[in-house]
């Protein structure tokens, strides 16, 4: 399929506080498209919007992270995409087949076997009986539920039991759109592990996946990008890293928490000005991998207008949720550098205290407190453990030991 297998274009929906009124509601606009006249376009009294102002598409083989609070409106955007709401406002576009996880046992029969539901479920999938034999052990492999849970009734499953079971038949095969709504939260941690395995197959194969999720794990190891909803309204779109800061500074948890400490200063945008760092990679030429407590060698290139003297240069260390964690700054070590218009170096950190993790290199040149030039995304650094222990805390603090009896 070309073009994107789902779109929305500022799409809206508004729910009704009271019963009444609701069922009020519905019968005028009932009438009123009967006669070819549209509802009106804002809310009612007892009327509010639960979701406004959406717009986003999606590609085959892509992932869109749904994030956001309790009550951001992350499962009624589901439900408007799988009909089971009808816009208020806006256009959806939706294309091929459809598959949905959003309500947990939804799709099971409580007093049939497991294995009576693979079968109904794989024939309203529209697998024939051949293909739904075959596709029976496949599923109840993947679930891990053995041949007497399958023989029982759903209804005496475990809410994991219920999870496993339905996840299995809805992603046997591919399928043009795959909606999940948080059905991985109640399974163990094994066989959440399992089902982004198999979602990375399904978007290989083509599938477009809507994932809403509040484990930041599961949304940063599958989605490619997110979307960002708070009190039913778009915040943003975009990177997954971006999105999850721009998450906390919306439910203030790094206003409340972080910025007293100093953590969580603001990034600068880039600009070139006066003098920038064009390139920086590791000395050796190797991937960007890096051991806690190990050396830590670069190469860097800049590029200045005009030659500059009395400058500094200042590389930041950022977490994936963006936190400036570490800055290395050569002011404190040495003289004051002088810049040539354009040239190379290489800086040597003798222990790079940073625990295992993934972080985002960032810096410049700065004068006085002023940055001549500023790159966000200077290299992406996989830090790893030195030696086979746990890692504990955000950086390992170097030191020497002597014992004085």
């Amino acid at each position: 399929m070309s073009g994107p297998v789902i779109r929305c274009e500022r799409l809206g929906k508004r729910f009704c506080r009271s019963l009444s009124a609701s069922l009020r509601y519905g019968l005028t606009d009932g009438l009123r498209r009967a006669f070819r006249r549209e509802p009106p376009a804002g809310p009612r009294p007892g009327e509010f919007w639960a979701l406004r102002e959406i717009s986003f598409a999606a590609g085959p083989g892509e992932c869109l992270g749904i994030i956001g609070p309790n009550g951001a409106g992350k499962s009624t955007l589901l439900k408007l995409i799988n009909g089971e709401y009808r816009p208020d406002h806006g256009r959806l576009e939706r294309g091929g087949a459809v598959t949905s996880l959003i309500r947990l046992g939804s799709g099971l029969q409580p007093l049939l076997s497991g294995r009576e539901n693979i079968q109904i479920r794989c024939a309203e999938l529209g697998f024939d009986t051949v293909e739904t034999a075959d596709l029976l052990p496949r599923i109840a492999t993947f679930s891990g539920l053995d041949a007497a849970a399958l023989d029982r009734p759903v209804k005496r499953y475990s809410d994991g039991m219920y999870a496993r079971l339905e996840f299995s038949i809805a992603t046997c095969a591919p399928m043009d759109l795959l909606l999940i709504d948080e059905v991985l939260a109640v399974g163990d941690i094994a066989f959440q592990g399992r089902c982004l395995h198999r979602l990375e197959e399904l978007k290989r194969a083509g599938t477009t996946i809507l994932f809403v999720s509040h484990s930041e794990m599961n949304v940063r190891a599958i989605a490619d990008r997110c979307l960002l909803l708070f009190d039913g309204e778009m915040l943003a779109l975009g990177e997954t890293d971006a999105l999850f800061r721009r998450y906390y500074e919306a439910t203030g948890f790094l206003d409340r928490a972080l910025e007293p400490m100093g953590l969580a200063p603001t990034m600068p945008e880039d600009f070139t000005g006066t003098a920038h760092l064009t390139t920086l990679a590791l000395a050796d030429g190797a991937d960007a991998r890096a051991r806690t407590g190990e050396p830590l060698r670069l190469r860097l290139d800049y590029q200045c207008t005009a030659p500059v003297e009395g400058t500094s240069l200042v590389l930041q260390f950022w977490s994936p949720t963006g936190l400036l964690l570490a800055v290395h700054d050569t002011a404190p070590h040495g003289e004051p550098l002088r810049l040539a218009a354009r040239g190379e170096a290489l800086l040597e950190l003798p222990c790079l205290p940073l625990a295992a993790g993934r972080y985002r290199l960032a810096g410049g040149f700065r004068t006085a407190g002023r940055w001549l030039g500023y790159r966000a995304e200077l290299l992406q650094l996989t830090v790893t453990q030195a030696r086979q222990s746990a890692p504990e805390g955000l950086v390992m603090i170097p030191g020497r030991l002597s014992l004085r009896s």
